[in-house]
């Protein structure tokens, strides 16, 4: 079993142990947060909150108290529930406020520099944030603070007022209840970087960016605005490869092209327990997020235990909300342990595929469904091979007798040949469809026209992922 499936199996099991088992009939889908998008109109344009409507009577009361927007004011809640609310108070601190990092239009590569020491090849702006303001507290009492913040192009004014705010918001919590006046508490999980991530998911959600690696580059894509940019202060500019196939982001700029701003990259499994709401799609084995904008797709029975490890931490979470004296930590003791395992665990080797699903109605044809919408079939292709941890597809074509061409693509020891085409490049995209189509099971061979029933993906995408099992279908 792969590690990632081992780990869910095994913390649905930790939690229905002591849980009563979720009745599989109860499907109501959960509306999660819209995607607000007014690029057209403003330049400084900031993702609207993930929170839906049920979230915000449990936490209204507490968003209420925080003079900061909802969605931070989320992600502070989320930390202290969670244990690990000095660096998630220091991030909500900092998102508040102006950037600490200054970028002079003279030393930008020195500035992008020093920030990049920040990082510690985390991928993360929101991280090297934490580590920057904790150098500088350490440089203050060293009596140092001047010449820290010069020699790292860092705003000392903008430090004191993340200070001056982390005081403020911890003070409130404290006085609501929900934050733990001992600091050993409250902080017991901070060190666990992979929990701090989702929490900085949970708040920041749904400012997501899928990470696209091609052969030699890789690039980024949201919901609303297809590619974007990654503004030039970030630390995650400066990579080549990021190994998460995600980013989470809170801000967006829009010049000649859109921008994100600070970013951090999340797993999958973070993004499915920490982000909007999950609905199952029309296939076996694949859960859909923003309207089925990101789908991934598993084993039936792995999605399974996503979906109840994902209502019962809700239910969690809701309750201690409605009664911030609740140690969840003992009463929902396996549940926790099994989501700090689980995001901890999950090392983002593309297991789960990203994909884009129109809202149109779905094509009568293989060549129709993967070439809609100007969708370009060899870059789908490639985008969930790479996602899935492979090498880029070869194509391979033959001129024919008829003055046609015929393309072969392979892939992971896996041949698929494409119908005669006029020109070379229809007909790498006709080889292209094919392997597509195979993958879906939505090819000839494996549905008939008349079969009406939800096609299982599952079997093709687990011989493309390396996982031996008995098909119940042979590919002719």
């Amino acid at each position: 079993m792969l590690q990632v499936e081992v780990l869910v199996v095994v913390a649905v099991a930790m939690v229905m142990s002591v849980l009563v088992v979720i009745d599989s009939s109860g499907g109501d889908e959960i509306v999660g947060g819209d995607v607000d998008s007014d690029n057209d109109v403003v330049t400084n344009d900031n993702v609207t909150s993930g929170i839906d409507d049920d979230e915000v009577c449990s936490d209204g009361k507490f968003l209420s108290m925080l003079p900061v927007d909802p969605k931070l004011g989320k992600m502070l809640i989320m930390g202290a529930i969670f244990r690990c609310f000095d660096p998630v108070l220091t991030i909500v601190s900092g998102l508040s406020v102006r950037d600490p990092f200054l970028l002079p239009q003279d030393k930008r590569d020195l500035a992008g520099t020093a920030k990049s020491r920040f990082s510690a090849k985390d991928y993360s702006d929101h991280m090297a944030l934490v580590r920057a303001y904790e150098g500088w507290k350490d440089a203050e009492r060293e009596g140092s603070a001047y010449e820290y913040c010069w020699r790292n192009f860092l705003s000392a004014q903008t430090l004191q007022a993340i200070h001056s705010l982390r005081k403020q918001f911890s003070f409130i919590l404290k006085e609501a209840g929900l934050v733990d006046p001992d600091a050993s508490i409250i902080n017991r999980l901070s060190h666990n970087q992979s929990l701090v991530r989702a929490i900085i998911c949970s708040g920041l959600f749904p400012g997501i960016a899928s990470v696209v690696h091609r052969e030699t580059s890789m690039s980024f894509k949201t919901m609303d605005d297809g590619q974007v940019l990654l503004y030039a202060n970030s630390v995650n500019a400066r990579y080549q490869t990021i190994p998460y196939p995600w980013l989470v982001f809170g801000e967006k700029v829009k010049v000649n092209a859109v921008f994100i701003r600070d970013s951090t990259g999340v797993s999958d499994s973070i993004l499915i327990l920490f982000g909007g709401a999950l609905s199952n799609g029309i296939q076996a084995g694949h859960l859909k997020m923003l309207d089925g904008y990101v789908d991934f797709f598993m084993d039936p029975s792995l999605a399974d235990c996503y979906l109840k490890l994902k209502e019962e931490l809700n239910k969690l979470i809701q309750k201690k909300l409605e009664d911030p004296s609740i140690d969840i930590h003992k009463e929902g003791k396996y549940l926790m342990l099994a989501v700090q395992e689980l995001v901890s665990g999950d090392q983002c080797e593309g297991r789960f595929v990203f994909g884009r699903e129109s809202r149109k109605p779905r094509a009568s044809n293989d060549e129709n469904k993967f070439t809609k919408d100007g969708t370009n079939p060899k870059s789908l292709l490639q985008t969930l091979l790479m996602r899935a941890g492979h090498s880029p597809p070869k194509y391979k074509t033959k001129h024919l007798k008829t003055n046609e061409f015929r393309a072969l693509v392979e892939f992971k020891g896996m041949q698929f040949v494409g119908k005669p085409k006029r020109n070379k490049q229809l007909a790498e995209r006709d080889a292209a469809i094919e392997a597509l189509a195979w993958l879906t099971h939505t090819s000839d061979n494996n549905q008939h026209e008349d079969d009406n029933s939800p096609p299982d993906v599952t079997d093709n995408m687990l011989k493309l992922l390396g996982k031996r099992r008995k098909s119940k279908r042979r590919h002719g």
